[in-house]
């Protein structure tokens, strides 16, 4: 198939899909992998990637957007992938936890990785690369233990064995229709629908702010921008631009 790789074995997939991206792949350009031995997650963690149990992808998106718009797409990115695994396991609760985690059950079984091109490209050159990391067949023992107790899997919640490569064009064909539809109706529209998702709105949770600080506070959802607010007891409102926000009654 034209616009999609599969590769037995990668570092990452999003650094193979950035280069190839940079000579030209298409929109919706995509690459998968049986396992990553460098896969990687947000704030430069690893993403734990057991062999031929998991999907491991990374897709090119060129949106006719403004750069301004790019930073957004990790959301739009996240209601794609959400509701195209809602639709596979009806009736299993999935959720999103900001700014890019898929959870089932309140434990996370997906994660998000979007990486742009730079803002000085050309905008007819501009790209966004959206990896998604996903823990379709891995039995709970595939986990390391520190993760056994937060991380599942859709066999695990199902009993049911996936075909990853099927898995993969329904979140692939489900990203770019949630592309267009951030072209064609602004990114209100993705954010209404994420906010029906939004596993932290209305919880107590907390972050660690960069002079160390662990601050909690009650989550009020995303705004406009895709930045994340949460009200203290004090009443005072903090916007939350990047960072690892957990549950403060779980540590998820």
């Amino acid at each position: 198939m034209d616009n999609l790789l599969c590769l037995t074995s990668t570092g990452s997939t999003n650094d193979d899909a950035w280069q190839l991206a940079l000579k030209g792949a298409g929109h919706g350009f995509g690459i998968i992998a049986d396992t990553q031995l460098a896969g990687k997650g947000r704030l430069g963690k690893d993403w734990v990637s057991p062999a031929q149990t998991g999907l491991y992808c990374s897709i090119v998106v060129r949106p006719n957007l403004p750069f301004t718009e790019f930073p957004k797409l990790t959301l739009t990115a996240g209601l794609a992938l959400c509701s195209a695994v809602e639709k596979l396991l009806p009736g299993i609760p999935f959720g999103l936890k900001w700014p890019n985690d898929l959870y089932c059950n309140r434990k996370k079984c997906g994660g998000i990785l979007t990486e742009s091109s730079s803002p000085n490209c050309p905008d007819e050159e501009s790209f966004v690369v959206v990896g998604i990391g996903l823990n379709v067949n891995t039995p709970l023992a595939a986990f390391p233990l520190e993760l056994q107790q937060k991380a599942t899997s859709f066999r695990i919640q199902s009993g049911k064995v996936f075909d990853i490569l099927g898995l993969y064009h329904k979140i692939h064909d489900s990203l770019l229709d949630h592309v267009r539809i951030h072209e064609t109706h602004g990114f209100d529209h993705i954010l209404q629908e994420w906010r029906k998702r939004d596993l932290l709105f209305g919880k107590e949770m907390q972050w660690v702010t960069r002079d160390k600080k662990v601050i909690t506070a009650c989550g009020m959802g995303p705004d406009a921008n895709g930045q994340l607010l949460a009200r203290d007891n004090s009443g005072r409102v903090y916007e939350i631009l990047s960072g690892d926000v957990q549950l403060a009654d779980t540590g998820n």
